[in-house]
């Protein structure tokens, strides 16, 4: 059972994780939506999660700006690294905003997502100390950006798709 302060850390961390993704684009583009999936894997997962301005690219200074925000979205308690909980709440604040988008009740698909990250969450805590920090998340980003970056021009586009 989760105490009253959790869940309220819970409620902060997903409320927080809403507005940073509502203001993550950019005022002019007002067609931009929040990043969309949640998660999931793939290219089009990929530049529906981060490409915030919807211009069909996604520069490494924006893929690392909206890690940086998440992962600051996620940090309820300000310790500067994400436990589990924090880290499960961030990723599901996403997911409910992005079920709410497309008029959806959370069902088994949501339920299982949110199973998902904490078995993520398992992975990415390379050291198994149960704190998921800033290092460890941008050697992911690291990774994970050159791996999307198929022709390593420093985007990624709708051409590196074509390329894997």
């Amino acid at each position: 059972m989760i105490s009253s302060l959790s869940s309220s850390r819970l409620l902060i961390a997903a409320a927080v994780a809403a507005l940073l993704s509502a203001c993550a684009a950019p005022a002019a583009n007002t067609a931009a939506a929040p990043a969309q999936p949640a998660g999931g894997h793939g290219h089009a997962a990929f530049m529906g999660s981060y490409d915030v301005n919807r211009d069909g690219v996604v520069s490494r200074d924006e893929y690392d700006t909206l890690r940086k925000q998440r992962f600051a979205a996620g940090d309820a308690n300000g310790d500067g690294w994400l436990s589990e909980a924090e880290y499960v709440a961030e990723y599901e604040g996403r997911l409910k905003q992005q079920y709410q988008s497309e008029g959806r009740e959370p069902d088994a698909r949501y339920m299982g997502s949110i199973r998902q990250a904490h078995v993520r969450f398992g992975i990415i805590d390379k050291n198994k100390d149960g704190r998921y920090t800033v290092d460890e998340d941008m050697a992911i980003a690291e990774r994970t950006f050159k791996e999307a970056d198929s022709n390593g021009d420093g985007q990624v586009t709708a051409d590196d798709s074509k390329k894997k």
